[in-house]
């Protein structure tokens, strides 16, 4: 049995707290419930370094980043190497992150 249109459940996005405006999409930096809104370059960025995680670090058992980068601290208990630079953006993004969801 086919339902109408009309009878289908279709989740009302624009309605969820975390939903993001225009342009932006969920970080997800630190897994699927990292929902800071930043640009899709931004999230490709965060996707890539965490790829390249544990080549950046001094070893599998120890978090210490190799020289030239740093924890990315997107959430408290973030510590995947990153470069200075990507790391002040994690930081810019969390700080604009109430004024990238709808309903802002």
């Amino acid at each position: 049995m086919v339902l109408p249109a009309a009878a289908v459940a279709v989740p009302n996005l624009l309605s969820q707290p975390d939903t993001c405006k225009s342009g932006y999409v969920w970080r997800e930096a630190t897994g699927p419930g990292d929902h800071v809104c930043v640009t899709p370059g931004v999230r490709a960025q965060a996707q890539d370094d965490n790829a390249h995680a544990a080549d950046r670090r001094v070893s599998l058992s120890d978090p210490t980043c190799l020289s030239g980068y740093v924890w990315r601290e997107a959430t408290a208990d973030d510590l995947v190497c990153v470069t200075p630079g990507t790391r002040a953006q994690a930081k810019d993004d969390n700080a604009h992150a109430a004024s990238r969801v709808q309903g802002s």
